[in-house]
Order: structure tokens, then sequence, then C-alpha cells
């Protein structure tokens, strides 16, 4: 069996990202954007309009699962909203309105989209930086602390646009204290999380590289779900493979897979799919487990790190041809670094 883990590590230290603290420009669109949101609604107050009360990161970059794009440019930033106001008192596609007009800019487009308000910056008549705000706010029932997520937009069916349960914080911490706390696990998991985070980001590599029409959340928790680390082993394709081979045991009699999410709202996050999108979905996965057990079997690294770029692309480097009657003296771990 080849050693692969030092270009698995080689490849998750090309794709990865940082979080917004590591990325200054990041952290500055963010800001800009939120500052700009805040002012525009104090300076409306006395016109009724409801006031900024907080933000907090999502989605990858708040998960620490984040890669880089595929094509230049064209990075996701997800900035979560809540404003001091109650769902009795906007319709949902209302509210975002509201939010677009207050951080319109001659440098940026801003659209309201179904789950959030998208802002775009532009570089070279390209897009460069995609800021979805998803825009939230509390009902008036005191007892009652849920997020409520404005969905919705102008084009759809009034049955489209609701205010839903959601619980975007709460699903920050359910993937980021994965393995905490369990004595299983050595210094508190960090090295099992960070083996599940690297994971997430070879998926999310496979997902662009080969169309997979699977959102990152659900790759996500997919993996939390199903991914058993062994950080003993030092192996990251065989932990992968291993996750591959349970999605593949998932699918159901009608050839269907579910992922749910275990915090509201819940549900399946692949409800949505198509049948014969869901078929592709499933080739995909196999196709990718062929290579990960050809990569596992085979015993000359090049030629399985060859096998590995079939499915994750140019960026997963090559292995050095070397004599086989000679030992490799590569060593087998370098560690990536990356934060738990």
């Amino acid at each position: 069996m080849a050693d692969l883990q030092k270009q698995f590590l080689g490849f998750h230290n090309t794709i990865k990202l940082g979080t917004y603290e590591e990325n200054g420009s990041l952290r500055e669109k963010r800001d800009l954007i939120i500052n700009q949101l805040k002012t525009s609604l104090k300076a409306k107050k006395d016109e009724d309009y409801p006031q900024y009360k907080k933000s907090f990161n999502q989605g990858s970059y708040a998960l620490n699962t984040g890669i880089k794009p595929v094509r230049d440019g064209d990075y996701d930033i997800d900035v979560g909203v809540l404003l001091d106001c109650h769902t009795e008192d906007y319709k949902p596609v209302e509210l975002k309105e509201l939010v677009a007009d207050c951080i319109k800019h001659n440098n940026r487009t801003v659209e309201v989209s179904r789950s959030c308000v998208t802002v775009t910056y532009m570089k070279d008549g390209k897009p460069d930086y995609h800021v979805d705000l998803p825009v939230y706010a509390k009902s008036s029932n005191a007892y009652d602390d849920t997020y409520y997520l404005a969905k919705g937009r102008k084009a759809l069916a009034e049955s489209k646009r609701v205010w839903q349960a959601a619980d975007p914080e709460g699903i920050n911490s359910l993937v980021n204290d994965l393995y905490k706390d369990n004595d299983t696990y050595e210094d508190n998991g960090s090295d099992q999380r960070r083996q599940f985070r690297r994971c997430v980001r070879y998926l999310k590599r496979w997902r662009n590289h080969k169309y997979v029409g699977i959102h990152s959340i659900g790759i996500t928790i997919a993996a939390y779900h199903w991914l058993e680390p062994d950080v003993d082993t030092q192996n990251d394709g065989e932990v992968l493979l291993s996750l591959v081979e349970t999605i593949l045991s998932n699918f159901d009699y009608f050839g269907r897979l579910s992922i749910n999410l275990p915090i509201t709202p819940g549900g399946d996050l692949l409800k949505s799919v198509s049948d014969e999108d869901m078929a592709t979905i499933k080739e995909r996965f196999e196709a990718l487990r062929d290579n990960l057990q050809s990569a596992v079997d085979e015993p000359d690294a090049h030629e399985a790190s060859k096998t590995l770029r079939k499915s994750f692309g140019d960026d997963f480097p090559i292995a050095a041809k070397v004599d086989k009657a000679k030992k490799s003296i590569e060593a087998p771990y370098v560690s990536t670094g990356s934060s738990a």
C-alpha cells in the first residue's frame, strides 16, 4: 500500500482557506458592508426602520472548512444579520429588500436571492467576492427565542416567501465542538477535528472538480454523521475512503441519499434534489470510491497519486518516482498547522 499522507497534506495546504481573522481582504469586505448597514438603519430610525442587533459568521469560514475557489476570485462569504424587529412586523422579502436598499453602493451589485441578500464585488469585469447576508428576525412572542430566516424573493410564489426557523449559531457550535470533551480522544479531540476538516475540504474540492450537486453544508453534515476519524494511522486516504463507502451504503432502495440536519430547521438537506441528479451524485461517489480504493491498493505512490488526480484535479501532488529497490525516506506525516 502506498503512503500518500504527505501528498494529501500538501493537497490540503494548497486548497484550504483560513478564517476571517487570517484574511484581511475578506474581513474588510465583511466589515464595510456591516458598518454601512448599521449606519443606514440608524439614520432611518425616526422612520421606524428596524435596527441592527448583531451579526455572526456562517458557512465555511465559521466552520473552518473553506476551500479556495477553482476559478480565480469568486470567494463566498456568509454573514448572518439579526435585526431588532419581529416577524409579525415584516414580510420576509420586504425585510430583505429593505436591507438590500441600505447597502447599495456604486462599486458592488446587490440583489435579493432566495435565502439571503447577495452582494457581489467585481474585478476586471468578473465576480471577485460574493458576500451573502442571511437576514433574521425574532417573533414577538417573548417565550420564543428562535431566529427566523427571511426566505424568498419577488419572483417566487407567495408560498415560497416564508419565515423559516433556524439556528445558525447552533450549527457553528455543532460542528466546531466535534470530539470535544470526549475521553476517547487526546488533546480534547484537536487531531480529530483537524482530520474532519481536511476530509470535508477534500470532498468539497472533489465536488467542485466533478460538478457534484451537493451544497457545502450537505458535505459537512454528511461528514458529521458518518466520518470516523483515525489519526493514529495518519492516512487521510483510508479515512476518506471509509466515509465515502458509508455514504454510499446510506443510499436507499430507490437510489436516494438523505442527509438530515440534526438542528433547527432539521430535515433532509437533499430533499429538493431530483431523482436524475441524485443518480448522478451516486455515480460520482462510486467513481470517487473506486479511485480511492485503487490508490489504497496501489503499492507505488507515484501511480496512486496519479489515480487520485482523476477525482481531485491537478492540485493533488504527484509523488516522485522512486527506485522500488530503495526504501523511501519521505516523512510519513507533515503537520498542517491548521487550527482545531
